[in-house]
């Protein structure tokens, strides 16, 4: 019986250290991988038309908790030099829609961009006022050639 408890107990402790290990896993590769925060401004339509109006680029990002695309799309590409630099840039307001609980505003501009699900991603500046709708699978390269299209009025 002794035998059978130890065995048991060393099961258990792998099992807790293994969980444990895996669940760092995360945070060793964003401090060795260079990923970063970005400085998020609270989503508000109205405000998309008039920065644009002032010849800023805007690019947003709706979002939600529960959705496993869009912390993809963070970790690989958003998060990640170079884009994490340009979205932190004076060149780009980053706005961010949180759905992660129903929001009636979230939805009907999804909506106006006949888009019902997340994630969604935009870029609005001088040269697309009406905004250029990204893939659902985001690139780096997607990203940066929406952004400088976007802006090319303001240069």
């Amino acid at each position: 019986l002794l035998v059978v408890k130890s065995r048991w107990i060393g099961a258990a402790i792998l099992s807790v250290a293994t969980v444990v290990g895996i669940a760092m896993l995360p945070l060793a590769e964003t401090e060795v991988s260079g990923t970063g925060q970005i400085a998020w401004v609270e989503f508000d339509r109205p405000q998309i038309a008039r920065l644009v109006s002032q010849r800023e680029t805007v690019f947003v990002d709706v979002t939600a908790d529960w959705c496993l695309t869009c912390k993809a799309n963070k970790a690989l590409v958003l998060e990640r030099d170079p884009v994490l630099s340009v979205l932190n840039s004076d060149a780009v307001v980053a706005m961010q829609a949180d759905w992660t609980q129903p929001d009636k505003r979230i939805g009907a501009f999804l909506e106006s961009h006949d888009r019902f699900a997340i994630p969604f991603n935009a870029v609005f500046g001088p040269s697309a006022p009406q905004g250029i709708v990204l893939p659902e699978i985001l690139t780096t390269t997607s990203v940066l050639e929406a952004i400088e299209t976007a802006s090319l009025a303001s240069r």
